[in-house]
């Protein structure tokens, strides 16, 4: 029996249990509100958050409903759903998604980052929000990159918000003494 019979037998206009559900239609329970109300305060407050939780727990979906509750006028959100693309390519992405066509060379890269970063804010009035999903595969360098990012003013502010969703291994990684200054700001 195909899908379509199957919608059609049972009244469905759509593929129930997909994975492309409206955040409204989300099932909402007090662990699901606490978790979109602390991602809503990293992003207010331009914070580093960390959402850890076993496979299948809602991770990905809670920042989904947070997000869709973000004025888009006034936030700029940047998605990576897969973090194995090393450290080059996290400031290749954020730039990219900034509308900037990336510098070849790391040395002018990073300050290119740095300045679109400040540029959304400080000229556009736009909050950046970099959403960092499977985190627990981050590289040390990578989680070290995303750290000096967030220096701004002499480490006074942040230009961008940073939540990293994992598996419960990212918060054992975090403690580590190697991610020190890091875990500091969570």
């Amino acid at each position: 029996m195909s899908i379509a019979r199957l919608r059609s037998h049972w009244g469905f206009t759509r593929t129930p249990f997909s994975k492309d559900l409206a955040p409204s239609m989300l099932h909402r329970h007090p662990g699901h509100a606490e978790a979109v109300a602390r991602i809503t305060w990293c992003v207010d407050e331009a914070a580093i958050g960390v959402i850890t939780g076993e496979v299948g727990a809602g991770k990905t979906v809670a920042v989904r409903a947070a997000l869709a509750e973000l004025d888009t006028s006034r936030h700029n959100i940047i998605y990576l759903g897969n973090p194995a693309i090393g450290a080059r390519g996290l400031y290749t992405t954020i730039v990219s998604h900034l509308g900037q066509v990336p510098r070849f060379h790391r040395c002018s890269l990073i300050p290119q980052t740095q300045e679109a970063l400040a540029a959304e804010i400080n000229e556009r009035g736009r909050r950046v929000v970099i959403v960092v999903d499977e985190a627990h595969l981050l590289a040390p360098d990578q989680l070290e990159e995303l750290r000096l990012l967030t220096n701004a003013d002499m480490d006074s502010t942040s230009p961008f918000a940073l939540v990293l969703i994992g598996q419960p291994t990212l918060r054992g990684r975090l403690r580590l003494g190697a991610f020190a200054a890091l875990d500091q700001r969570v």
